[in-house]
C-alpha cells in the first residue's frame, strides 16, 4: 500500500495534512518502485529479445542446413538424368548397331 507508514496504514484524505518530510518520503517510495517495475519490464524486454536472436539464429542455421539439402537432391537429379541420358543413348547405339548388322547381312 502507498500509504503505509510504519506498519500502519494512513488514509488518502490525510495525506495532505500530512508533514513534508514525510509526503517527500511517500513520493520517494513511490518512485523507487515505479523504478523497480521499470527495470523489471527492461529485464523482461531485454530476455525476450535474447530469445529471439537465438531463434532468428536457430532459423537461419536451418535454413542453410534446407538449402544444402536442396543442393545436394538437385545434383542427384542431374545425375540421375544424366545417366537415364547416357543409357537411352546407349540403346539407340545398340539399336543402330543391329540394324546395320541387319542390314549387311
Amino acid at each position: 500500500d502507498l500509504h503505509a507508514t510504519h506498519g500502519r496504514t494512513v488514509p488518502a484524505r490525510d495525506a495532505a495534512t500530512l508533514p513534508p518530510s514525510t509526503r517527500l518520503l511517500r513520493k520517494r517510495r513511490e518512485v523507487a518502485e515505479v523504478e523497480r517495475a521499470l527495470q523489471s519490464q527492461r529485464e523482461e524486454f531485454w530476455q525476450r529479445m535474447e530469445r529471439l536472436a537465438q531463434r532468428r539464429q536457430q532459423l537461419g542455421q536451418r535454413e542453410k542446413q534446407l538449402r544444402h539439402v536442396v543442393l545436394k537432391f538437385d545434383a542427384f537429379l542431374k545425375a540421375a538424368a544424366a545417366r537415364r541420358e547416357r543409357a537411352l543413348r546407349r540403346a539407340d547405339e545398340e539399336r543402330a548397331r543391329a540394324a546395320g548388322q541387319g542390314a549387311e547381312a
